[in-house]
């Protein structure tokens, strides 16, 4: 692998996914939050008779509730949800609307949507319906295309399916075509 193979694959790579930062900056800024809050209660706690003497009142009827099974068990289960999601926001990779190739020489990198408008105008062109009826979803290994006819002219599925493969494989991205022809057309 070159230099220049490693750089952009490198460059896709970050263009492609989507960074952590946002979910990172939120949990410490919690994090962050309730660590100046115990200080801070702590302080006070060494400092005010009268708040030692409420907080001690508050922690007995705290400690009187969790000897019900329930507030244990909901708060314990909150809890895994929140942490089963902030691991999923940690190990998962986020992924961007856009698709990436190389080459020898040039990188390109393409959004979903480009992709989802040429398909959607090659079919309607070889489809013979109008654009505007033409809906293309483009997903990780798919293509689905939802096509609805004028009331009373047909479409041709097959035509529509290779119109979606020809482009695909003209602008060099992989994907299995998956074509739905509407029951009920539209009154033109």
């Amino acid at each position: 692998m070159t230099n220049e193979q490693a750089t952009y694959r490198r460059v896709l790579r970050r263009e492609t996914h989507a960074p952590r930062t946002i979910p990172a900056v939120v949990v410490a800024s919690i994090g962050a939050a309730l660590l100046l809050a115990l200080l801070a209660g702590g302080v006070w706690w060494l400092v005010d008779e009268g708040f030692r003497a409420g907080s001690g009142r508050w922690l007995d009827g705290l400690s009187a509730s969790l000897q019900q099974r329930a507030v244990p068990l909901g708060l314990g289960a909150g809890l895994a949800v929140l942490a089963l999601v902030l691991l999923g926001l940690a190990v998962l990779p986020g992924r961007r609307a856009r698709r990436a190739r190389t080459t020898d020489r040039t990188a390109l990198l393409v959004d979903d949507g480009v992709i989802t408008d040429s398909i959607a105008e090659s079919v309607a062109r070889r489809a013979g319906v109008d654009r505007g009826r033409v809906a293309v979803t483009v997903k990780r290994r798919t293509v689905a295309v939802r096509i609805t006819p004028t009331s009373g002219i047909p479409v041709d599925r097959a035509s529509a399916e290779s119109a979606v493969v020809d482009t695909l494989s003209g602008i060099g991205f992989a994907a299995t075509p998956r074509v739905v022809i509407e029951e009920r057309g539209v009154v033109a």
